[in-house]
C-alpha cells in the first residue's frame, strides 16, 4: 500500500500545500516513499491483499494509486481495476509500470470531485473498493462525501478495504484514528444496507478496516455455521 497523492480541492487551506508539496516529492523521484524497498510498505500491502475476504474480484477500484506498486499486486486479484491518483506524475509513473496490463486503467482525479465529475461512471458498482492512505488529506465534508460514493457505488457483497498511517501529518488535521474512527461510525451501525465489520487490525504504525456489503461472514458464506 501507498502514501497516495491527491490534490486537495483549491477552496481548502491546505490546497496549495498539498499540491506543490506531492509535487516536490515526485520532482526527480519515482518512488518518494521507497514503496519497492522498504519492509514496511510491503508487509503492510502483504496483509491488505491476505485479509481481502474473497480469493477474486470482478469490477474494483482503488482511490489514490501513488505510483502503482500496491495496483500491480491488487490487479492480480480482479478481473477489472480503476486506479485514481491526483498527482499527474504518479500517475504517469502507474501507467508506465502498469502499462502491459490490460485490465487496469489509471486516470488523474481529484477525491473526492472524481468521484462525481464524469471521471467514473456514476452508475457503476464496484465489488471492491480500495482506499488507502488518501483520506487524512481531506476535510471531515470531503470525508463524509466519500463515504456517502462508496454507499451509493459498493456492489450487494462487496469489499471495502480502508488503511491509514497512525501518525500527525505535518499541515493536515486529520490523522488515520479520526478517519477510522469516522469510517466506523458510517458502517458499523449501517443496519439498512447490511455492512458487516468484517476484519480490523490495529497496528502499532496503521489502521486497517475492512467492510463487507452483505449480512454474512466469510464463514457464513462458506455455509460453516
Amino acid at each position: 500500500m501507498h502514501k497516495a497523492t491527491l490534490l486537495i480541492d483549491t477552496e481548502h487551506q491546505t490546497a496549495a500545500y498539498s499540491e506543490t508539496y506531492f509535487d516536490a516529492l515526485y520532482n526527480d523521484n519515482s518512488d518518494p516513499w521507497q514503496y519497492q524497498t522498504r519492509w514496511y510498505e510491503k508487509r503492510k500491502r502483504d496483509i491488505c491483499l491476505a485479509i481481502l475476504p474473497q480469493a477474486n474480484y470482478v469490477n474494483a477500484i482503488e482511490l489514490g494509486c501513488g505510483n502503482g506498486v500496491f495496483s500491480e499486486l491488487l490487479a492480480e486479484r480482479c478481473l477489472s481495476l480503476l486506479s485514481i491518483d491526483g498527482n499527474q506524475k504518479a500517475v504517469e509513473l502507474a501507467k508506465q509500470r502498469l502499462a502491459n496490463d490490460s485490465s487496469i486503467k489509471v486516470i488523474q482525479g481529484v477525491i473526492p470531485q472524481a468521484l462525481a465529475d464524469g471521471l467514473t461512471d456514476n452508475n457503476q458498482t464496484y465489488d471492491l473498493i480500495v482506499i488507502s492512505e488518501i483520506l487524512y488529506y481531506l476535510p471531515l465534508t470531503d470525508i463524509d462525501r466519500v463515504i456517502t460514493w462508496i454507499k451509493q457505488s459498493l456492489a450487494t457483497g462487496g469489499t471495502l478495504l480502508c488503511c491509514h498511517w497512525r501518525y500527525n501529518i505535518d499541515g493536515f488535521e486529520m490523522t488515520g484514528e479520526t478517519v477510522h474512527y469516522r469510517l466506523q461510525q458510517a458502517f458499523n451501525k449501517e443496519n439498512k444496507l447490511a455492512f458487516t465489520h468484517q476484519s480490523q487490525i490495529v497496528d502499532s504504525d496503521f489502521l486497517l478496516d475492512v467492510w463487507q456489503r452483505s449480512a454474512q461472514t466469510i464463514a457464513m458464506q462458506e455455509e460453516l455455521i
